[in-house]
């Protein structure tokens, strides 16, 4: 009888310990995922029989998008196998990237910026061989970094100007010629039959001769019959 209940203490101190030993997870050191990107802080989780959670994310300036901020664990704590790490990853930067506008028309650069949650600023004018309308320079620069709904400045061509010619008392043919052959285009001719002077010669211009005007206008003309 007290062989067989030696016997029986035995087998259940074996199976006792050997339960016990399946039951023991090992305990290993908790690696460094911050910075790294999502999958790459999985695969480096997982080599350690550990595994990643991802519980936030929020903006950052320095941290590129889906990498990781920060980890619970801390890198160098030692804990049991199958230990949840919990963290946080990265949405990017808040900040807007601003777009190169330089070259594109007034409408389309404000087109661009409303669709990125940037605002057009203040506006200058400048007189240049672009069409009208074409932006020539941005502050800031693309490339910068805004918050949203901030503001970027615009310096918007005027076109090309250039002195209104006299045409005045030539006739209206040398008139058109010279006109055309400055860039200007002729929207009327007026004739006025009632003073008696040669026949088809300028008696008056809009725009008047010696203005500032820009390239292209087109020009109205009064010529006796």
């Amino acid at each position: 009888m007290k062989k067989m209940l030696v016997v029986l203490l035995a087998g259940l101190f074996l199976f006792t310990v050997g339960c016990s030993g399946k039951s023991v997870k090992k305990t290993v050191k908790v690696p460094s995922i911050v910075n790294l990107k999502l999958d790459a802080a999985e695969k480096t989780l997982e080599k350690e029989g550990l595994i990643l959670q991802v519980v936030s994310s929020k903006y950052s300036e320095t941290v590129p998008l889906d990498f990781i901020i920060s980890q619970t664990p801390l890198p160098g704590e030692k804990v049991r196998e199958g230990t949840i790490v919990k963290a946080v990853i990265s949405n990017g930067s808040k900040n807007v990237t601003v777009p190169n506008l330089v070259g594109k028309s007034f409408e389309d650069a404000v087109s661009i910026l409303q669709s990125i949650g940037l605002s057009v600023g203040d506006i200058s004018e400048k007189e240049d061989k672009s069409p009208v309308g074409t932006i020539l320079s941005q502050s800031p620069k693309d490339g910068t970094l805004l918050p949203p709904n901030s503001d970027v400045k615009l310096t918007v061509s005027l076109g090309q100007f250039v002195t209104m010619p006299n045409v005045i008392g030539m006739h209206v043919n040398d008139a058109k010629a010279l006109l055309e052959k400055d860039g200007f285009r002729i929207s009327h001719i007026d004739v006025d039959k009632s003073l008696k002077v040669y026949g088809n010669v300028v008696l008056y211009q809009y725009p008047m001769p010696g203005l500032k005007v820009r390239q292209g206008v087109e020009v109205r003309l009064k010529v006796s019959q």
